[in-house]
């Protein structure tokens, strides 16, 4: 989950230098977190992966409030979150994000 980490550092350094350094460093990524399964996620490449994964800790940190990035508790929440999607494929990522970050 290091990596984890060192992506969501590399894109918060990436957003704040502003979208021609975000872009020249990686694909354009789009997607609909009201329908993207646990099982597009598990099946999605390294970088892809990686950044689903971060915007959607993002997007339920920003429902829940929080503005405190707490590197350990959420490295813990993607491997429960990746569990949870492993034992249920067809689940809506953002309905398992929700249930493991409250």
């Amino acid at each position: 989950m290091r990596t984890i980490l060192s992506t969501m550092a590399l894109s918060l350094g990436l957003a704040l230098a502003g979208p021609s350094a975000a872009h020249a460093q990686a694909e354009v990524i789009r997607l609909n977190i009201d329908e993207i399964s646990c099982r597009e996620i598990l099946t999605m490449g390294g970088e892809e992966r990686d950044f689903a994964l971060i915007f959607l800790h993002g997007f339920v940190s920003g429902q829940n409030g929080e503005i405190l990035f707490d590197g350990p508790a959420l490295t813990e929440a993607t491997d429960t979150i990746l569990d949870r999607c492993i034992s249920t494929p067809d689940a809506s990522a953002l309905s398992v994000f929700t249930s493991v970050r409250g």
